[in-house]
């Protein structure tokens, strides 16, 4: 079965750039493929392949220069949204509080959120993962029904693998997805949830990480603004 394909564009294109992309996207099969951009060209894809936002806003309206709000988003048709990402958690300073708020709003509007969870490397070094999944888990579903949660996409990001070229190994993502499932199963009955794997995912490697049968996709980062690259991992789910 083809893996589930979300590209995080991150703010790594401009107009000419997203224009060449677009016309790679109309030459495969993006059945299984959804693109999140910067905010300025979610349209540009929309008559292409699925699309999602980088974030949301925790608020529903107001004066709040620079944010996009849940209902905006639905306002245009876009059916899903990145929280957590580790960059906003870093740079933005997020809080968990905050990703719970944000992924409670996308799903008042019935906009599927994807969910980044993931350790940084002092804590995968002091074998604290599954301390910090847990965590995670715990305080970004805080409130969440069983039925609920089924509905969002989980990613699975160690921190120290996003841009650096470094993945874990085989054995440690399998670890990872499929504590993710388990605990979820334990805690909260969740029997049906979509495990994603993003670190530095690339035409190099997507290969060998397409053997692991407990990952149900991937979110990309970099790779996902090089039409070539991006190109051949769709292709890849087709071998």
């Amino acid at each position: 079965m083809s893996k589930l394909i979300i590209g995080n564009q991150k703010m790594y294109m401009n107009r000419e750039d997203v224009i060449s992309f677009v016309e790679m996207l109309k030459t495969v099969s993006c059945d299984d493929v959804i693109v999140c951009p910067s905010f300025p060209y979610l349209e540009y894809y929309k008559d292409v392949v699925k699309v999602g936002a980088q974030n949301v806003s925790t608020a529903d309206n107001g004066a709040y220069t620079g944010e996009v709000s849940s209902s905006q988003l639905q306002s245009l048709n876009v059916p899903y949204c990145i929280v957590g990402h580790s960059e906003r958690r870093e740079y933005q300073k997020e809080t968990d509080e905050e990703i719970n708020q944000k992924i409670n709003k996308l799903l008042e509007k019935n906009i599927t959120p994807i969910l980044c969870i993931g350790e940084k490397m002092e804590e995968r070094q002091n074998k604290s993962t599954e301390t910090v999944i847990k965590r995670e888990l715990d305080a970004d579903l805080k409130g969440l029904s069983t039925e609920t949660v089924e509905k969002i996409i989980i990613a699975y990001e160690p921190i120290w693998a996003i841009g650096t070229g470094l993945t874990p190994t085989s054995e440690e993502i399998d670890d990872a997805m499929q504590f993710i499932k388990n605990y979820l199963k334990e805690r909260l009955n969740v029997m049906n949830i979509t495990v994603l794997y993003g670190g530095s995912v690339s035409e190099k490697n997507v290969d060998e990480l397409n053997t692991i049968a407990s990952i149900d996709g991937y979110l990309i980062g970099g790779a996902s603004s090089k039409p070539d690259a991006f190109k051949y991992i769709i292709a890849s789910q087709s071998k």
